[in-house]
Formats: C-alpha cells, structure tokens, sequence
C-alpha cells in the first residue's frame, strides 16, 4: 500500500510504526483503472473498501430515469466506499474521473482492525466526522450561496486536500467534465461555463485547458464563503499515548 493513502489515517491521532504497517497489511490486491471505469456500482453486495492512492474518483447516486448525480470527488488518499459499510448493498457508484489506482480491502479485515487497534478505529472515527463536517458545509454552500461562490470553494477544498499528498504550487489538473463540475457545486451544465467567465473576470485564476492557475488563493477563499475550519490533530479528551515512537515524532507521511 503507497504511502499517500496513509495520511487519512494519521491526520487526527498520531499511528506507531506498527499501527501503520498493520494497515498496509490490510491491501490484497490493487486495481488500475481508466478514466470511466467503476470500481463498484450502486446496489453492488459489499465486500470491499478501497484506498485511493492515485487519481481521481467521482462518488456517484443514481436515481430516477436512469440519471446519476454525482455528490463528491475522491482525491488521493482518501477512503471509499465505507458509508456502504452499513448496508447490505452500495448506497453508490464509485468511478474514475481519470487514470486512477485504488487498493481493495476487505470489510472483514477492515473490521479486524478495528477491533485489534481501538487507536486506528479513533482515528478513522474522527475522520469520518470531519468528513461529515465538509459534508454539511457543502450542503450549506449549495442551498444558500451563488454558483461563482460554490465554484471558489471547489476548486480551494481540492487545492488544500492536495497539498496533503504533495501538491507544491497552487495549481490543478481538473479532470472533470463541464457536467461533472455542474453535478459537484450543483448548478447546470451551461451555467458552469457562464460560471467559469465570471469568476476568469475576476482575475484569482486562470486556464489553459483543463489546466487551472489559482492566483489568490486567499482571495478565493473569501469568495467561497465556506468556514475556515481549525481541526484539532490529537484532541484533548484523546489521551490515550501510543506505545512506542509516533510518526509524528520522526517520519510524517503526507
């Protein structure tokens, strides 16, 4: 399992050494996959949770006539697939956006570590609200701000969510399609290019294809008019230390 996927796991509560490499265990076998390709459909059995270690992955619903709308974009090292955990069938549709590879694991083994390390199962907890926080944020920002707000705070919430697997310059590739895009902040398909010119208009980016320069990424933040939330790494009623050296204290995966 490639380290850029671990930096889900390590955000909240600082893992050992030995913490980390039982979840690098937990992996049997690694899917590669072209732009369109689903790793799992909406109503598939669930057996599976997948780390996305490269690529992009839309999170996808489908509802009436056949439609599918998709609800969020999955970067690297993020988690998919585990709200479905609850189910007995995948509540989504998981595709790729891009070239992307994802490490399948097994529920069972997922469960595993839950029981074995309450310290891991703490710290997927947590990031699962934080998950929730951005979740409710979006919900927000779709019912009460205008498209050329919701578009800023897109494109600043994949900038951030990329620095912490490695992006240097504050600069993307998106791989979304207009109608993707439209789908993620919740606006039509021609609107998202109206969108584009007037938030172009303002000067904070440009594009050069799908190639996006942000050029005031504290200017777009304030556009976006999303809360600039402070997460507590390690909260204080989290006491619980770990039993040997953490990676925080020597090698901390990004």
């Amino acid at each position: 399992m490639r380290n850029p996927a671990m930096h889900r796991f390590n955000e909240f509560v600082p893992l050992t050494s030995n913490e980390i490499h039982s979840i690098e265990r937990l992996s049997v076998r690694t899917l590669h996959l072209r732009r369109h390709d689903a790793i799992r459909s909406q109503g598939d059995q669930v057996r599976d949770v997948y780390l996305l270690t490269d690529g992009w992955v839309g999170c996808c619903m489908d509802v009436a006539e056949g439609r599918r709308q998709m609800v969020k974009v999955h970067l690297p090292g993020d988690m998919l697939g585990t709200p479905s955990m609850t189910l007995r069938t995948a509540a989504e549709t998981l595709v790729a956006l891009r070239r992307a590879t994802v490490e399948v694991v097994p529920v069972c083994e997922f469960s595993r570590l839950f029981v074995s390390s309450p310290r891991i199962a703490s710290a997927m907890f947590l990031s699962s609200l934080k998950e929730r926080i951005f979740l409710m944020d979006r919900l927000t920002s779709v019912a009460r701000t205008s498209a050329i707000q919701r578009l800023s705070a897109f494109l600043v919430n994949v900038y951030e969510r990329l620095k912490l697997v490695g992006l240097e310059e504050a600069q993307l590739d998106l791989p979304l399609s207009q109608g993707e895009l439209a789908d993620v902040i919740g606006i039509t398909a021609v609107h998202a290019n109206r969108t584009w010119g007037q938030l172009e208009g303002t000067g904070l980016i440009r594009r050069e294809g799908r190639r996006i320069f942000l050029l005031d990424v504290e200017a777009l933040k304030s556009l976006g008019a999303m809360p600039q939330r402070r997460f507590e790494r390690l909260p204080h009623w989290n006491i619980a230390p770990p039993a040997e050296p953490s990676l925080s204290s020597g090698t901390m995966v990004a």
